[in-house]
This record gives C-alpha cells, sequence and structure tokens, in this order.
C-alpha cells in the first residue's frame, strides 16, 4: 500500500537535514539551486528566433527608398525663419529623447562605415561632442539646399507624400542604428529612419517631408536651418532658449561650458530649429520652434512650443503657446519599408541576440541572506526591446503601513525610462483603460531589461502604490530607478555593467572620489526623481533625508545611503535552441528545459517590502522596441492560440490589454511560503497529510507544482515526501523575514 510507503518516508525525512542556503553569483547561467522550473513556455515566439542571418554591412539590400510614401511632413511658414530669400540650408538627424545621443541618420550625403561596413556607419552617440566638419563618417555635406524662389502648390497636409509636387534633396544609404521599423500603424512604431528628404514653396510656406519612420518613444527629428550666415551658431552654443520640454533639449546639445557644443559643416550656421517627436497613450506628435541665439551671444533666442495632433492629422496643432508659428506637421509611421536596421551579430554569443523568446521560469529564494533569486532562460533582441516583470508579494510593507499594488497599471507613476512605464497606465477610457492583470494579481514591485546597441543594457524599477507615489510634506518621495551601461567598456564612473548592480555609482556627478550628494537624476538634465538605488530603497532613504520639520534644508546629512547590491542582474543571449519561431521546428518541453541561459537576477526581499507569510507571484512578457505592444511571450498560461501559423497573435497594445479577459492565469507562483499547507491554514498537520496521501496515490501530478508535488517535478513521490516531513515536524508556517 502506498499509505505505508507514506508513513516510512516521512520517518526517513524527519532523520534527515535540509541543506543549507548558499547565496548565488548572478552569472546569467541555470544552477542546480534553482531546481525545476516554476513555468515552461510552449507558445513558438513572433519575435524572432535567435538565428544567423545573411547579411551584407556594405549595403542596404537593394531598397528602391522611393516607394517609401509615409513620414513625417511639415509646413514651415517662412515667417518663422525670418522671412529669408535666395537659397537657405538645412540639416536634419534623428536624436534621442532628451537629444543627447544623435544617431547616424542625418539628411545630405549619407554617413559611412569603416571599410568591410560601408552602409553601417557607428551611431554619432553624444550629441554636443559631434563635429561634422571632422567626422570620418560625414564624407560629404550633411545637409541640403532649398531655393525659396520656386513656387509650387501647396500639398495635402497628412503624413503621406503626394503623387507630385515634390523635389526629393536627398537620401539615405546607411542603415539605422535607431531600429527598424516593422509595426505598419500609422502611430506607434518601434524604430526611427530618415530615408529621404523632399521639399516645396508655395504661397509664402516651407514644405518638409521626411519619409521613413520616427520612433514613438520619444526620439526626436532635429531640424536646423541656416538662413543668415552673419548671425547663424557653426557651433551651437550652451545658451539658447529652453525648449523642447522642461529640460531644455536644444541646450542638450549646445555646449555645456568644455568648449563642446554640436558642430556643423563649415559652411552651416544654424538660426532657426523645430524639433519633432511623437509617443504616449493616446499618441501625440509634438513640435517645438526656436530662433536660436546669435552666434556672439548679444542677441537672445525666442522658444515656443506649437502643440499637439494625432498621426495622419491634418497638421493643425493644439494646446500650442500663444504667438507661436503656425507650423503645421503630422506623421504616419506606418512605413516598413526603407534602410534597413544593422546587420544581426554573429548568434551564440552572451552579449546579442537576434530574437526575443521565453524559455522557461526559475525562481529560489535563499532565507538565510533573504533574497529572490529569478532566472528566464532564453533571449531578448539586442534593439532594446523590453523583458517586463511584474511582482506581487501580497502587498508590501511600508513607514505609512500595507501597500496593496496596481492590479490595473496607473499612469501617474515615476516618469523613469521617459515615462515608459506611464504609457501602459492608458488615459482611463473604455478603449485605452491601462494595462490590467488577472483579478487575483496586484503587482508592487516593477522592474525590466533592456540591451542593444554597442552591447549596452539597462534596466528601470518603480515600487507601484494603489493610490500613486508617496508624498511627504508635499515632497514626492518615490523615485523611478535605472541603472546600466556598456557590457565591455567602463562607463564615465569607471563601471562596466556586464552586472547591473543598482549600486548608485551615478549618484557621484563628481566621480566616486567627491562626497555622495544624494539621489541624482538620470543624465543631469531632466527634472523628474530618478535614481541610480532601487526604488524602496531609495524611497525609504529620502523619507529619513526629509523627516522634520519639513522645511530642513538641505536634509538629515546624517541620513545613510541605500546599501549595496540590493538588486543584481546579468543576461547571457548564448541561447539557440529552445523555444522557436512561429512556423519553425517543433519543440518539446524538455527542449526549453534544456536551455541553461537568459536573464538572472536576484533582489533583496527587504526591497519588495516583503512580509515573510506571502507567497510571490511574477508576471511578465517581451514587448516589441518603442511600441507598448506586448508580444506572445508572456509568462502563465496563455492560449495555444497565440502562436499559430502565419505570425503567432500580439497580445496586443499594452494599455489596452486585460489578461483578465484571457483564458488562463497570465502570472506564475515564484515562491510559495508554506508549500506543505495544503489546505492553506498556516499550519502543516494531519489534515496536510490526509491530502497528501491521497495525490501520493496518484503518483503523477496533474501540473507542474500542483497539490503534493512540492518540488515541481510533475509526480508526488519520496522526493516530495522529505520536504514534507521537514515542514511537518515544523507545524507552523514561517516567517523567513523573522
Amino acid at each position: 500500500m502506498r499509505q505505508c510507503q507514506v508513513a516510512s518516508a516521512l520517518m526517513l525525512a524527519a532523520l534527515s537535514g535540509l541543506a543549507v542556503a548558499q547565496p548565488l553569483a548572478i552569472t546569467g547561467l541555470k544552477k542546480a539551486a534553482y531546481g525545476n522550473p516554476r513555468w515552461v513556455n510552449t507558445i513558438p515566439t513572433n519575435a524572432g528566433d535567435n538565428a544567423q542571418l545573411s547579411c551584407d554591412k556594405n549595403t542596404i539590400g537593394g531598397v528602391n527608398l522611393a516607394n517609401v510614401l509615409t513620414g513625417v511632413e511639415l509646413a514651415i511658414p517662412l515667417s518663422a525663419l525670418g522671412n529669408p530669400t535666395g537659397t537657405i540650408k538645412i540639416t536634419a538627424f534623428i536624436n534621442n529623447q532628451d537629444g543627447g545621443f544623435a544617431s547616424n541618420q542625418w539628411s545630405g550625403t549619407s554617413l559611412v562605415g569603416p571599410a568591410g561596413e560601408l552602409a553601417q556607419p557607428a551611431n554619432f552617440g553624444e550629441t554636443r561632442a559631434i563635429n561634422i566638419e571632422t567626422d570620418v563618417r560625414a564624407a560629404g555635406k550633411q545637409y541640403f539646399t532649398v531655393n525659396l524662389a520656386g513656387a509650387g502648390t501647396a500639398p495635402v497636409i497628412d503624413g503621406t507624400r503626394d503623387a507630385s509636387g515634390w523635389s526629393a534633396r536627398f537620401q539615405q544609404g546607411a542603415r539605422t542604428g535607431f531600429g527598424d521599423a516593422t509595426q505598419g500603424t500609422v502611430d506607434t512604431a518601434g524604430g526611427s529612419e530618415l530615408d529621404r528628404g523632399y521639399s516645396r514653396v508655395a504661397g509664402g510656406v516651407l514644405y518638409l517631408f521626411f519619409a521613413g519612420n520616427l520612433e514613438s518613444n520619444g526620439n526626436r527629428l532635429d531640424i536646423f536651418f541656416d538662413t543668415n550666415q552673419a548671425t547663424g551658431q557653426n557651433r551651437l552654443r550652451g545658451d539658447n532658449p529652453l525648449i523642447g520640454g522642461t529640460d531644455g533639449r536644444l541646450n542638450r546639445m549646445g555646449d555645456d561650458g568644455s568648449g563642446n557644443g554640436l558642430t556643423f559643416d563649415s559652411d552651416f550656421k544654424a538660426s532657426y530649429w523645430v524639433g519633432v517627436n511623437c509617443g504616449n497613450a493616446p499618441f501625440q506628435f509634438y513640435v517645438d520652434y526656436a530662433k536660436l541665439t546669435s552666434a556672439d551671444g548679444t542677441v537672445p533666442g525666442i522658444a515656443q512650443y506649437c502643440g499637439s495632433t494625432g498621426a495622419a492629422s491634418n497638421g493643425v496643432l493644439t494646446g500650442g503657446e500663444v504667438g507661436a508659428p503656425a507650423i503645421l506637421g503630422t506623421i504616419n509611421n506606418s512605413n516598413i519599408l526603407g534602410v534597413p536596421a544593422f546587420c544581426p551579430p554573429p548568434t551564440g554569443n552572451a552579449n546579442v541576440s537576434n530574437g526575443s523568446e521565453l524559455g522557461a521560469l526559475y525562481s529560489y529564494v535563499d532565507k538565510v541572506n533573504k533574497r529572490l533569486y529569478l532566472f528566464t532562460s532564453g533571449n531578448v533582441k539586442t534593439d532594446y526591446s523590453g523583458f517586463l516583470f511584474f511582482l506581487d508579494v501580497g502587498g508590501f510593507q511600508t513607514p505609512g503601513g500595507k501597500e496593496l499594488g496596481q492590479n490595473r497599471i496607473r499612469n501617474d507613476n515615476t516618469n523613469a525610462d521617459f515615462g515608459y512605464l506611464n504609457g501602459h497606465g492608458g488615459d482611463g477610457t473604455g478603449t485605452n483603460p491601462g494595462l490590467t492583470f488577472d483579478t487575483d494579481f496586484s503587482p508592487t514591485y516593477f522592474i525590466d531589461y533592456k540591451n542593444g546597441g554597442n552591447v549596452e543594457n539597462y534596466s528601470h524599477a518603480q515600487v507601484l502604490r494603489t493610490n500613486g507615489r508617496a508624498k511627504v510634506c508635499d515632497a514626492v518621495l518615490d523615485y523611478g530607478s535605472f541603472d546600466g551601461g556598456n557590457k565591455a567598456t567602463p562607463n564615465a564612473n569607471g563601471q562596466i555593467y556586464d552586472v547591473i548592480k543598482y549600486n548608485g555609482l551615478q549618484g557621484y556627478p563628481g566621480g566616486t572620489t567627491q562626497p555622495f550628494v544624494g539621489l541624482q537624476e538620470q543624465d543631469g538634465t531632466r527634472t523628474d526623481l530618478e535614481a541610480n538605488f532601487p526604488p524602496f530603497a531609495s524611497y525609504k532613504f529620502m523619507s529619513a533625508y526629509v523627516g522634520e520639520p519639513c522645511n530642513a534644508i538641505p536634509g538629515n546629512p546624517s541620513t545613510p545611503k541605500p546599501a549595496s547590491s540590493i538588486i543584481l542582474m546579468r543576461m547571457d543571449q548564448s541561447n539557440l535552441t529552445g523555444v522557436t519561431a512561429v512556423g519553425g521546428a517543433p519543440f518539446t518541453e524538455d527542449d526549453v528545459i534544456a536551455v541553461n541561459s537568459g536573464l538572472e537576477w536576484s533582489i533583496d526581499l527587504a526591497e519588495l517590502g516583503y512580509d515573510g507569510v506571502s507567497d510571490i507571484k511574477v508576471a511578465g512578457f517581451i514587448e516589441t522596441v518603442g511600441g507598448f505592444t506586448i508580444t506572445n511571450q508572456v509568462f502563465g498560461e496563455l492560449p495555444a492560440s497565440y502562436g499559430a501559423l502565419p505570425t503567432g497573435a500580439n497580445v496586443g497594445v499594452a494599455s489596452a490589454t486585460n489578461f483578465a479577459t484571457i483564458p488562463g492565469k497570465q502570472w506564475v507562483l515564484a515562491y510559495e511560503t508554506c508549500p506543505a499547507d495544503f489546505n492553506n491554514d498556516n499550519f502543516v498537520d494531519d489534515s496536510d497529510f490526509v491530502l497528501f496521501a491521497s495525490a501520493y496515490n496518484d503518483l503523477i501530478a496533474p501540473s507542474r507544482w500542483a497539490l503534493g508535488d512540492v518540488n515541481g517535478d510533475g509526480f508526488v513521490d519520496d522526493s516530495d515526501f522529505v520536504i514534507f516531513a521537514g515542514a511537518y515536524n515544523d507545524l507552523l508556517c514561517p516567517n523567513i523575514m523573522e
């Protein structure tokens, strides 16, 4: 009888000791301590398999750029440019959100890469360090000319190029270093490219059309106009008017006081600037304008926000400043043609991947050091696709009481990563209510991972409170947190980000030899609260720092800074097997479990505000870059139809997704605080033994981690008895934080 075996196993287990938990090194590789997976993916990926692709870095692949008919369309009154006559010069390029990292997508003569990679010039990077005249990538002129004496007819402003009336001014020859757009929608896009430029003049208005895409994450198209050689700036000053948001993104490109500043071709002197970007939910296209300060600094400039509009609109902007130029503009982001992205790197190395897939999720709790470890086998595409984690620890403990998290993501969380998470919060409308989880899942903590560029990786984290960010004395104390950088080359602070550490080194603006000056903004220009320490630790630091009285300045100087190594994270992209693409080779659960590399991270349980007795649940998924679109790579019980041919369905736009309407649970139980308490009464006693014995008789569990299958191997057998016996002897379910 199996009952006799039960008793024997209990006696045997009672005499055996359990292994002492040991800390794990964060390597991106699976370890024995993780045991059996908490979840195994069965859905083929529609986000690309990590396979080697044939690609020639010397060409853009024979695409016909004249066939790109959609992009950014602008109508700029010549009065906004000082009513110039004759011929003017224009340069345009794609930049990042704050203006501090320029792409390789420029107007004029295409940039050129090194021998063997002629069509793949590197992104310029730091904008204020660029000197177009001397940079080896800029063999020709990075501007185009427009003769204002020409007379044409006004086009229809809608983001689609009219069939006639336009004059082509430049054509792109460089693969885009800011990602290829593949969505095909008029609004959101996951990449930026500047394929071709066109102009026409009619009725005192300069019309410009830039074929291509602008990523809907706030990346910018910066356009400078040379209309007056006598007063224009060849090297951007640092005292141009503040514009492009409260961060002053125009000056982010200029001299920071060290004699740098974006320097144009020697015969180009900028007098005016128009900057456009797009994103948010609901989607908006934004236009900024500035007349630059005179080159000698004697005549101050003027800056105005012109307003915003939707995608593929008639170009009329609303919400702008009174007196701003009557610029028209819109975007149609549906292009999927044009220049491709960089050739994918060779596969099978730790730093880069050509696709995204989730394999299996493993977890481990170090009860001695009170840390949670999570390992997800697979890959994350090296184009800044997002791998998002949401943790529900049953509410987290704070000095102000227990917080219960956000079943529906709010849109007023911290603005970390340029409002990335807030873009999931929607606007509360019926069609865009905000990302909503299963009814029994309310995350209290968010953390993500992204990698791209020159083997760079980053992470962002936030605490998620039911009623929004915490305040003390009307001061917002919840920080959005970030960390990361190049995995191979030391950053300015001397750190290599092979392992992301959230250790606060970027909180030393003068270097680590200088005094710690508190929690810092992300790049020194942003005004929103963003820290380089983990978010809950930052909150506790600021709570103690502000203290009482509320007007204490600069605060309590004896407040200790957060500890190091609260969060550790590393990605190993070596995997070439496991989950395959939709329509690819079939794979089994054993194939997925055999994958040993992926994203590994650990976190101090105190950082989660963990109470020591609640279960820990985790939800997670891969998102397309920039588009806030959840792919079919999702933790939990996603229906098999999401992996069906021809392409596998995406879950959809994040802010419009409600997981409660999708069959199954889209979360995984990462840690069960008392797995032998089968009847959930907080005791492991005879009533649990009865349930256990019944499951033991069945032997095969209905699923991994089902009742009785304490170790998650799919069987209820003697190995489970060993664990059950230890819990039975202890009787009371433990509080692991005590």
